[in-house]
């Protein structure tokens, strides 16, 4: 039965597709994953905490009690888009230098229709390197050139 279960459980794992979707302060708690957009006051504020030009910060939530949220940072995105990973430093945001909150969730239907062309693709690559596939094969002599 395990020999069935685990390569499924695998699957769902690596095909598990995820988005963000816009949320309320008031709605966090603590371990949501969540994406931060900074308002420009706010990029200015926090610059020190999280560098100069920062847009974005996502991580988990460790606290939001009352009006501000602490973020355990995982990784912030500047005014250009470029990505910088953290090791989950913790940082205080406070509600004027938020500009949106968004969380992350799963979405069933996206790693069902991956899951499924993952797995699709997966049986066509080992029935086409196992030999599997049959399609027309040419013999010597028949519709082409032979070498001189």
């Amino acid at each position: 039965m395990w020999r069935s279960v685990l390569p499924v459980a695998a699957l769902g794992i690596l095909t598990g597709c995820y988005f963000y979707r816009p949320v309320g302060t008031l709605e966090l708690h603590p371990g949501a994953r969540v994406s931060a957009e900074l308002t420009d006051v706010g990029a200015d504020t926090l610059a020190r905490d999280v560098g100069p030009g920062i847009a974005m910060l996502r991580g988990g939530v460790v606290s939001a009690d009352g009006a501000d949220v602490i973020l355990a940072v995982s990784s912030v995105t500047d005014r250009y888009g470029r990505e910088q990973s953290w090791r989950g430093e913790r940082v205080r945001l406070p509600p004027l230098a938020v500009q949106r909150v968004q969380r992350r969730a799963f979405s069933l239907g996206r790693t069902l229709v991956f899951g499924v062309a993952f797995l699709g693709s997966s049986v066509a690559v080992w029935e086409a390197f196992r030999g599997g596939l049959s399609g027309g094969s040419l013999s010597p002599g028949r519709g082409g050139s032979t070498p001189q």
